[in-house]
Order: C-alpha cells, then structure tokens, then sequence
C-alpha cells in the first residue's frame, strides 16, 4: 500500500500534503483544524503547498513520495481531480462544496459543507428580523453547482414551511457576461417588494448584489438585508455596508480530514462523502435594524475591532453612537450574549495574542500597545482568559514547552 511504501522510505515518517488556495480565509481554518489534529502525531510531518493559477510546483510534493493528500481545492478543479483520478496514488481527503465525481478512486473521502443546514440557517435568520418578503441570488453559472441548488433549496423550502414564499434570481447564462449579469440583476432587485430579505449563495456573490443594489440605488439593510456564506473577512468586512455571513465549521472540517486521511494511511477504505456543518452566524451592517439594538450592537462591536490598541472606553462608544451607555450595554447583551466590557477584553486579549506570536515586540511593550495603562492589570485580564502568562503563551507560540 502506498503508506506503507511511505512509511518505509521516509523511516517512519508519515508525510502529508496540504494543497489549498490560500486566497480564502477558509483555506487557513481548514489548515488550523488539520494542525490541531497532528499536532499529537509526532510520526507526522506537514507540508504546505499553496496553489494558483500559473503555480507549477503543486504537483511537487506527490511526485517525491507523499503518503496522504488533504486537498481544499474545488472538487472540480483540475488540480484536484489529479490527486484523485489515479488508483496507485496515496489516499486524499477532500474538503469541499461538492463531492468528487465518479473518476475518484476509492482510496478517497470527502468532507463537504452542509449546504442544506446553511439554506436553513439563512432563512431562519431572515425571518427573526420580522421580513415577510425575501429572495435568493444563486452563482453565475449555469447549470448551477449541486451545492447552490441545495443552498437555494432548502432556503426556500424553510420559509414554505412558515408559509413564506422566496423570488428566485438564477442567471440564464454565464456566457452573457459580467455587465449583462449586473444590468439584470438590479433589474431584478428593483422589482423585489421591500423590505425584503435576500440569501445570496457564497460571500463572492454577495459582493456582486451589495454592488448590484448601490447601482440601483437600493438601501441596504433599509431596503433589503443581505446575507452571504463563507464569512471571508477581505469581503465581509471591506464590502458597504458590511456582509453578515453564514461560517461553516471549516476548522472541525480540516480536523475530520486530518484523522480520516491518518486511518486511510494505516489501511483504511476511503469512497465515503460526509458533510460538516455550521459554527456561526456572523451578523453584521447588511442585516442590521441601523437605529435598533442591533445596529448599536454591531457598530460597537465594529469600533471596538478597529481600536483594539487604544484605550476604549464604554462611555466613548456610547457617545459616538449617540445613545446612553446603560441602553449601549443592554443592546450590546441582548444581541451577543456577553458583556461589552468582555468583548472589549476579549479584542484586546485577542491583539495581544497575535503580538506575542510574533518576534518583533517585547512582553513589555504589548500592556501599552493595546491600550491599557496599567501593565499589571493586562498581565491580570490576559491569565484570566488564557490561562497562561504572556511568557507562557509566547513560548507555546513558538512550539516550547
């Protein structure tokens, strides 16, 4: 078997690759559940290869004797359907929004998101906002993925379950081009009755309406409130307004990958399909009441994600969001479910960590570069939410003891 063959020419080593487009932030949760999982392996050994187009090396690590393949390339890519298509190759565990076709070898498992939970998840969410309108925007192209069918369907048979009905925007086809796609897409979102709610298939997407309904001068979230997959932070956060996101659980994805390509290494069959579900909903501006409890929340959440190395104070947020500091906190509960204060210590705490994983800042500095006065009392905040001193985490960090 080909890990057996491994483990023989690499002294028991077990050697996997990595291969993801890492221009996706998912790509780096699918890498962060696959290191967990090995990190108890200390017979592993990790190799990270990142492909893109024109990249002529991620053929590189199979051809010097891999032992497993754990591949966040689309099951269609070409790329992926070369790991997969061969019998004599090492087993691969593909993470995915389809599975792979009927070419894969049976040394293969694929771990596919629940597009069926994410339609559910979006039309639930749309309906706690009292819409009784909404709608769905579906990939540009045609015919569509499996995984946007099943998004699209499950979206609109939750709300017929409510009684609701979803108008439905399906491009007739790809070949028409981009300019021809946005004319009559805004076309459409005009004719929508407002306010409505509308689930668009994948963050890339959602991009494409938020850009679609300023054209047609459609307020977003007065108008109709949007709701993507994927949570991509380049997109989620840099978009106008910005994007609430539906996030699969791509960390517990890449761990499930890591341990099914381990057992296929030892001798196990492959051939399985299984889905990975939802962590979270990212709400953010695009489905947000601006004036309600809501809005409030998520703008303070925003402030304080922009200023985590300053000095924050409540009664500052609360000023520029013209509202009292008691009606700020109280929004700021109901909507998140914690404190504003520990969200605040939580950024702070969550800046510090990214300092310390880094060389160029001492223990010293960080009490300072995240807004905190006193370097005693961020030692304090920082053990009580990690568990662990600076030092501590800094040497874990950097894989000490």
């Amino acid at each position: 078997m080909a890990g057996k063959q491994g483990k023989r020419r690499h002294g028991g080593v077990r050697h996997i690759l990595f291969v993801a487009d890492f221009a996706y932030a998912s790509s780096s949760l699918i890498l962060a559940g696959v290191e967990s999982r090995l990190a108890s392996c200390p017979d592993v050994a990790l190799l990270i290869r990142g492909a893109h187009p024109g990249d002529a090396d991620w053929e590189y690590g199979v051809e010097c004797g891999i032992d497993g393949v754990i591949s966040c390339l689309g099951a269609g890519d070409p790329r992926a359907q070369w790991f997969v298509a061969g019998r004599r190759g090492p087993p691969v565990a593909l993470v995915s929004a389809n599975k792979a076709g009927k070419a894969a070898k049976r040394r293969t498992v694929c771990f596919i998101s629940d597009a069926a939970a994410i339609g559910r998840a979006a039309a639930e969410l749309l309906m706690r906002h009292d819409l009784t309108e909404f709608g769905f925007v579906g990939a540009r192209y045609t015919p569509p993925y499996s995984w946007d069918v099943a998004r699209r369907d499950a979206f609109v048979g939750t709300l017929a379950e409510r009684g609701f009905q979803a108008r439905v925007y399906q491009p007739a086809s790809a070949s028409a081009g981009a300019a021809a796609d946005a004319d009559a897409l805004a076309e459409w979102l005009k004719s929508l009755p407002k306010p409505c709610g509308l689930f668009v298939s994948y963050d890339v997407r959602a991009m494409n309406v938020l850009s679609a309904c300023r054209s047609a001068r459609i307020s977003v979230p007065e108008q109709i409130q949007v709701v993507g997959v994927d949570n991509e932070p380049w997109i989620c956060e840099k978009t106008s307004p910005t994007l609430t996101s539906i996030e699969p659980d791509f960390e517990g994805a890449g761990s499930r990958a890591a341990e099914a390509i381990l057992a296929m290494i030892d001798g196990a069959k492959g051939g399985a399909a299984e889905t990975f579900g939802i962590r979270r909903v990212v709400q953010r501006m695009s489905t947000t009441d601006v004036h309600g409890d809501a809005g409030r929340a998520v703008r303070a959440r925003d402030y304080i994600a922009a200023h985590a190395d300053e000095r924050i104070a409540v009664t500052e947020i609360a000023r520029r969001l013209n509202c009292s500091k008691r009606t700020l906190q109280k929004s700021y509960a109901k909507v998140f479910g914690i404190r504003l204060t520990d969200e605040i210590a939580a950024a702070k705490v969550a800046k510090a960590k990214k300092l310390l994983s880094g060389k160029d800042t001492t223990i010293d500095e960080i009490p300072e570069l995240v807004g905190f006065e006193s370097p005693n009392h961020f030692k304090r905040v920082f053990k009580a939410r990690t568990g662990m001193t600076m030092s501590q985490f800094r040497r874990r960090a950097k894989g000490g003891a």
